[in-house]
């Protein structure tokens, strides 16, 4: 019996080393329609070299598989988890074992929704205390039907995500460099200096209004309008790259 127990703590032991340290979200797979949902509706993956394409697959995998899915009016079907857990591997694909491991659920709406604190519509919302992302469906899907206006409710949200998840201590924190996230920093808060200031800049308005929100719409961005981004700011753009690990603009060029 004690070489039972002793044989049955192992085992556990090595799960949770195993989840710990992301190996189990690694052997995750599509389902054959689920890839074909992918490749048929996922720009972004349409575009991505071989290697990426294994690497965003496994990302999508982990979304639809092991994060909890709720529907508020409507039933969150598969396509539509395959979809956000693409923009979620768009936004990922650069860190090779990012999951975003404290935000374990999703609640969809089928439109805009009120909050009930403030009174005010959502497209979206990030709440970290519970580990849970927000997401407008019909605004989700907007976002993705108009590509080059940099407004995406999927890619604002998930940067939020990112933007938390750095600072969150579960074994997938501080993944952005030090050195490089205080650039990122200081540049920030020169643009958001300039936009409350109502000098002209190639951000919407609501990036000047906080260091979260001005990260976000810079993802928005950074994957709707690259080239007029590093065109119009270099250093910001460039520094995102770094962080993201990756260069929407140099795909788009060679795509």
């Amino acid at each position: 019996m004690g070489i039972l127990i002793t044989l049955g703590l192992a085992l556990l032991l090595a799960f949770w080393a195993a989840a710990s340290s992301g190996l189990l979200w690694r052997t995750r797979r599509l389902s054959a329609s689920e890839r074909a949902t992918l490749a048929k509706y996922a720009i972004s993956y349409q575009r991505a070299h071989a290697k990426d394409k294994a690497r965003m697959e496994r990302i999508v995998a982990t979304m639809v598989h092991d994060k909890e899915w709720l529907g508020v009016g409507l039933e969150v079907a598969d396509e539509m988890k395959v979809m956000i857990g693409a923009c979620a591997a768009q936004l990922l694909v650069g860190h090779s074992d990012l999951v975003l491991k404290h935000f374990e659920r999703f609640v969809i709406y089928p439109d805009s929704y009120r909050d009930r604190r403030t009174g005010g519509m959502r497209q979206g919302e990030v709440r970290p205390a519970a580990g849970t992302i927000v997401i407008s469906w019909d605004d989700f899907v907007n976002g993705y039907a108009h590509t080059r206006d940099a407004h995406n409710v999927g890619l604002h949200e998930l940067a939020h995500a990112l933007w938390f998840e750095n600072s969150i201590v579960n074994g997938e924190d501080h993944f952005l460099p030090p050195v490089l996230l205080q650039r990122w920093n200081t540049l920030a808060e020169a643009e958001m200096g300039r936009i409350r200031a109502q000098a002209p800049s190639f951000f919407r308005d609501y990036a000047g209004t906080n260091a979260a929100e001005f990260f976000a719409v810079a993802v928005e961005y950074f994957f709707e309008q690259p080239l007029e981004f590093r065109e119009a700011l270099p250093e910001h753009y460039a520094v995102l790259c770094s962080l993201l690990k990756q260069d929407p603009a140099a795909t788009l060029v060679l795509n």
